[in-house]
């Protein structure tokens, strides 16, 4: 092959050689090395790049140029000629299905059979095709330096090219996959978060490559002294990929990435491990041996945040009952961490929770246990907010639903405490161990008991319940109504959106609700904007508690407004245009036109003042219409204008009297 090779470089050499003959006589070739000489930095790139273009054979040269540019100092060429190879190789040099092959991976017997001339064509192709990967790889080496670059801005640019080119080609994919993953441990945060972005894009666009991607992402996690910032961005890309129930595998090796960076103890690692392992195990298939790493994951919960510690509580339910059973070291550890004052503080730990404690509850068979955990639950919401409060009134009635009546019975009232000896029994540590313990009788119950098996929740009543009855929210007192009537909950939507300040808000200004990209159509009445005929006309059973008093209000306004819109109808007739034409021709009628005086119009406004001041009415004109006084007041306009009072001391008492009669009526006339 070392002889092919050698000839198919002469041969090559005798095409670049005869093109460049040609191209020196034009004057298109001596006006493009004028400008690649004494151009502008854009004009050479374009120059080279369009040298390339019209004839990758003999434009290596040209390529060679740009390649040599790209590795200079002055950032602003390295920026320009990276854009224009990038562009080169992406759009025209590099094949879209397959790699490029070298010079020696080619068979010497493809060559049998074809005439002289057939036979330099295929050298000169396999020899070319040996040039542009040797070329790309340098052009990747220089690409490889740029993502070390000190500016945020040319590492940013670089990355972006490398992104562009592993999901646009195959050639030197695994290069390539290296040089983004590696840019996960950038210094710079957002350079790193723009890596895991692109990351994310890759197996978005290509699903196939998610174990390749995931092998590369481990070994760098694995990589002798890598920074714990570089292996937290390696789990958030990790944590965010989506799997199908068939890569079983997949989820397996991600279960065991989680798991080996378990010892970790900073709290945002922790966070993302569980975050990980939550979503990843149920892909898995089968036991998975975990049971190793129970004991750490227990030691873990009484010293992380709440946050944390509830993410781990979950992780065991879906272990311990992959596995087998759940134990009371589970119950215990859960019963502990209910009363973590920071647990409820936010809308999102609250409700897992409460999904939490149904999944356990659930599954326990243990009704004193049951009955523990419902009267810790009512203690929590007698301090909390109505959607937490109206979420475990929920979960309670469901678990009424599922348990037998004789739970019922014993949920809503005590047992009478009988004096017996100590019992010894083995009991089950927060440590893990199991160990016989003897205990006196428990008569009493006790709210800061450990166990919820031993803290006598079933010598107590479930008085919360009604106390919840009496709750200024409606809907918190209709559902503890009906637990405590064994009745179910009619209720399928979500307390923690429904029953929260902001959503009483949105309905109070009449704000429309958000519509569900899952709901087709709007049945409840949550659903449904609070000034539409729809949600007025409905009945007054199938609106929400809380909202009976905006409902009331809104029909009552619209009775009201419809009756004085009748009102008006009846007493006020409309005019119409031509009704009113035919009273000006009427009023009009007979008079004659006048021109118009402005003065003397001002002059009779003035006369008429000063004969008003002297024979005006108090009542107004004597052309009014008498039917408009009361009687107290047609009597006091007789005796006011009476011709037998001709003295004017009592004329005066007189007046004085009507005024106030006459403000008397008035104020009758204005309640009329």
């Amino acid at each position: 092959m070392a002889d092919l090779k050698e000839e198919a470089r002469h041969s090559f050499e005798k095409v670049r050689h005869d093109a460049g003959d040609y191209r020196r006589d034009g004057n298109k070739s001596r006006w493009t090395k004028m400008v690649i000489k004494s151009g502008t930095l854009a004009d050479k790139v374009a120059a080279l790049t369009l040298a390339v273009k019209q004839s990758p054979r003999t434009g290596l040269g040209s390529l060679d140029t740009l390649l040599a540019m790209l590795r200079k100092k002055s950032r602003r060429e390295q920026v320009i000629t990276l854009d224009a190879i990038s562009a080169l190789f992406k759009d025209q040099l590099l094949p879209a299905d397959n790699k490029l092959a070298k010079f020696e991976t080619h068979s010497a017997d493809a060559l049998k059979g074809k005439s002289k001339a057939e036979r330099e064509e295929t050298l000169i192709e396999w020899y070319l095709e040996d040039q542009l990967k040797e070329r790309y790889f340098s052009f990747l080496m220089a690409l490889e330096t740029l993502l070390k670059d000190p500016i945020d801005f040319t590492r940013l640019k670089a990355m972006g090219v490398t992104y562009d080119l592993l999901v646009s080609k195959p050639e030197r994919e695994e290069k390539l996959l290296q040089m983004l993953v590696n840019k996960l441990g950038d210094p710079e945060k957002k350079v790193a978060s723009k890596a895991c972005q692109f990351l994310i894009r890759l197996i978005q666009q290509h699903p196939n490559m998610k174990p390749v991607v995931v092998e590369e992402v481990e070994r760098l996690i694995y990589r002798p002294n890598v920074g714990a910032k570089a292996q937290y961005y390696a789990l958030c890309f990790l944590v965010q990929i989506k799997l199908k129930d068939s890569e079983n595998i997949l989820a397996v090796k991600l279960v065991k990435i989680y798991f080996s960076l378990f010892k970790d103890p900073n709290p945002k690692m922790i966070s993302a491990i569980l975050s990980g392992v939550n979503r990843t195990y149920p892909f898995t298939k089968g036991p998975q041996n975990l049971m190793e790493h129970i004991d750490m994951l227990f030691r873990y919960i009484y010293t992380v945040t709440a946050q944390v510690g509830i993410q781990i509580l979950m992780l065991l339910y879906q272990v311990m009952e992959r596995e087998g059973a759940i134990t009371d070291r589970f119950y215990m550890a859960l019963y502990r961490k209910m009363m973590d004052p920071e647990l409820l503080t936010h809308p999102g730990r609250s409700s897992s929770l409460l999904n939490l404690l149904y999944k356990s509850m659930k599954r326990d068979e243990s009704v004193t246990r049951v009955k523990a955990f419902i009267k810790r639950i009512l203690q929590l919401a007698m301090t909390q907010l109505p959607p937490f409060i109206c979420g475990a009134l929920i979960i309670i009635s469901e678990m009424l639903k599922m348990k037998p009546k004789a739970f019922r019975a014993e949920l809503f009232q005590a047992t009478l405490a009988n004096k017996v000896g100590p019992s010894h029994h083995m009991e089950e540590e927060e440590d893990g161990t199991t160990k016989p313990v003897s205990r006196t009788p428990i008569t009493e119950y006790s709210a800061v008991a450990r166990n919820p098996l031993y803290c006598g929740a079933e010598f107590v009543q479930i008085w919360e319940l009604h106390a919840l009855c009496r709750h200024y929210h409606p809907s918190v007192a209709r559902f503890a109504d009906c637990v405590l009537q064994s009745k179910p909950i009619q209720y399928a939507g979500d307390p923690f959106e429904d029953f929260t300040s902001i959503h009483f808000l949105d309905r109070f200004v009449y704000r429309n609700p958000k519509k569900k990209a899952t709901d087709k159509t709007q049945d409840s009445a949550r659903d449904l904007p609070v000034l539409s005929d729809q949600y007025l006309n409905l009945p007054k059973k199938k609106i929400p508690d809380d909202e009976q008093f905006l409902h009331r209000y809104l029909t009552q306004k619209l009775r009201q407004k419809k009756a004085n819109a009748l009102d008006d109808d009846m007493e006020v007739e409309s005019v119409a245009d031509s009704e009113f034409d035919q009273f000006l021709d009427e009023y009009e009628k007979g008079q004659a036109d006048v021109d118009m005086d402005f003065a003397a119009d001002v002059n009779d406004e003035q006369e008429e003042r000063e004969a008003l001041d002297d024979d005006a009415s108090l009542f107004g004109d004597e052309d009014d219409d008498q039917d408009n006084f009361s009687e107290g007041e047609k009597d006091a306009l007789e005796a006011a204008f009476s011709s037998d009072n001709d003295e004017g001391e009592t004329e005066d008492d007189d007046v004085d009297e009507i005024d106030g009669e006459s403000d008397v009526s008035d104020d009758d006339m204005d309640d009329d």
